[in-house]
């Protein structure tokens, strides 16, 4: 019995330091998670600059280290980082499982099967941008994207050289300095590669399958890295080539940004409670949107990159007020929303549109931007070399692809009440939807190469195809009611076509037309 007690006290007398010290090492951890979410624990202190502007192209191409090779794809294919810290974004997985691209058969028939339909003249120097003979091979990818773009396309069609090289160029290459875009409404970035080159990123804000919430008003609407690639993809498709080549990266904010970033940018760069490398940057309207912070996951972050346009010393554009522009307030509707006759009222009758191509280049982008679901578009950009002889440019698309449950029946107001197409645009409409080049299953395709795909989520594809037979229900629906077809399906204008001073550099909006 003796002996039983002294074993029972030993015991006791082992138990009471383990439980001492249990409780010691509990309050640590519990006094230092508190610490953490009061941002005051070390590990919440920025990484620290290199103070080094070259570029480590290998150090740059690696991938964060504490990240394995699977948790990398399964974050890449999900989109990173999957939260929004203004918008609800649910963590769980997408309700409609992505469709896996096993090959691209669609997209290369497409482009191997029908050449062009809105076909280039023979182009002479003075069609050309930028006019210098430097020879081919001396030039960077970004070089021989500036010296292709003349009066009527970016790029060739279907350019092979362009889409593997430039759009990898854009994923790929190593940074040298970075700084924030000042102004607008949403946080991007410009970028300057190590070779020269420049490019402008739209960061993430929200995951694939987020819809833009009914009761926001377009213009407060949040912008989407993956709207920027999609659209330029659906523009080659379409045959139009006038939206500048855009790429998705994913970015390590702390190696690709942080450390390239100039003194503005890199004091906006601060940790969240979650420990996750964030930065806001400035803007000028809507700022409840804009001063949203950018999060890395937890410095990992996806964003578009654009291909810059040259430079505005050699190449200056001219902004244009879109005849069509919404009133961007929130009780004002515009005169072209009330008055169906509004486009051949006063549209068409007005300088540049009552001649050239400018407004069969305007209907253009009005079935561009109803296929992408694109409310804003205030206006649109030439460049002044060709005065309006010249194709328009799309640029800005960061607003589209919010809706695929929904179409934008007012987006296709241009062609609804003006009642023209371009018929090569018609003639390339009516090719895509066939089965055989269905628009959203080459659009898969085409984006399924892109370094952060799947771009787009799954309905947006099926969005395409109805609204592409919305759109040929409507040209129908004009070619029904006009004398001929040839009142709606309109030729290229020729030169003789043209007002004199379209042949003029054109200099600013205002000079022309005020709407």
């Amino acid at each position: 019995m003796m002996k039983l007690r002294q074993r029972w006290v030993f015991g006791v007398v082992l138990l009471v330091p383990f439980l001492w010290i249990t409780v010691v090492f509990w309050a640590t951890q519990h006094g230092r998670n508190v610490r953490i979410a009061q941002g005051g624990e070390e590990n919440l202190v920025l990484p620290k600059r290199s103070g080094n502007t070259s570029v480590d192209s290998s150090s740059q191409s690696e991938d964060h280290e504490d990240t394995s090779d699977e948790e990398r794809e399964v974050m890449r294919k999900k989109g990173l980082p999957y939260d929004s810290t203004l918008f609800f974004a649910s963590r769980k997985r997408s309700r409609i499982p992505y469709k896996k691209v096993e090959n691209r058969n669609k997209f290369e028939a497409l482009f191997r099967d029908f050449p062009s339909y809105n076909s280039v003249p023979k182009l002479k120097s003075s069609d050309y941008l930028i006019r210098d003979r430097e020879p081919e091979k001396h030039r960077k990818v970004w070089q021989r994207f500036h010296r292709a773009i003349n009066r009527y396309e970016m790029y060739s069609y279907n350019n092979t050289e362009l889409f593997n090289n430039y759009l990898n160029y854009l994923g790929t290459t190593p940074i040298l300095r970075a700084r924030a875009k000042s102004g607008g409404t949403q946080v991007k970035l410009f970028l300057v590669f190590a070779d020269g080159g420049e490019a402008l990123v739209k960061p993430w804000r929200v995951p694939r399958d987020y819809e833009t919430v009914p009761d926001h008003y377009y213009f407060a609407d949040i912008e989407r890295h993956n709207a920027e690639i999609s659209a330029f993809h659906l523009d080659r498709i379409l045959d139009f080539r006038r939206v500048p080549p855009n790429a998705g990266r994913i970015f390590n904010l702390s190696r690709d940004i942080y450390d390239r970033a100039d003194s503005s940018l890199s004091r906006a760069f601060y940790r969240s409670p979650a420990n996750n490398l964030c930065f806001m940057t400035d803007c000028d309207q809507h700022c409840d949107i804009a001063e949203t912070p950018v999060c890395g996951n937890p410095d990992q972050v996806e964003g578009s990159v654009a291909a810059f346009l040259p430079p505005e010393t050699s190449a200056k554009r001219s902004s244009w007020t879109h005849p069509f522009k919404r009133s961007y307030s929130k009780r004002t509707i515009t005169e072209w929303e009330k008055d169906p006759s509004y486009c051949k009222r006063v549209v068409m009758k007005q300088h540049p549109f009552n001649s050239g191509r400018r407004l069969l280049d305007l209907i253009d982008l009005a079935i561009f931007d109803f296929f992408a679901g694109n409310l804003d578009r205030h206006s649109y950009n030439t460049f002044q070399l060709f005065g309006n002889f010249s194709a328009i440019l799309h640029l800005d698309h960061g607003r589209g692809f919010g809706k695929y449950k929904t179409d934008c029946m007012s987006c296709l107001v241009p062609l609804t009440q003006c009642c023209i197409i371009r018929k090569s645009t018609y003639e390339r409409l009516l090719i895509l939807q066939k089965n055989e080049y269905k628009l959203g299953d080459v659009m898969r395709e085409s984006l399924s190469t892109d370094l952060i795909a799947p771009v787009l989520y799954e309905p947006h594809y099926d969005a395409l195809n109805r609204r592409l037979d919305i759109i040929i229900k409507h040209v129908n629906k004009c070619l029904n009611t006009a004398d001929s077809p040839e009142d709606v399906l309109k030729a290229e204008p020729r030169i003789e076509d043209y007002h004199e001073s379209d042949f003029l550099k054109s200099t600013s909006k205002d000079e022309e037309f005020d709407f």
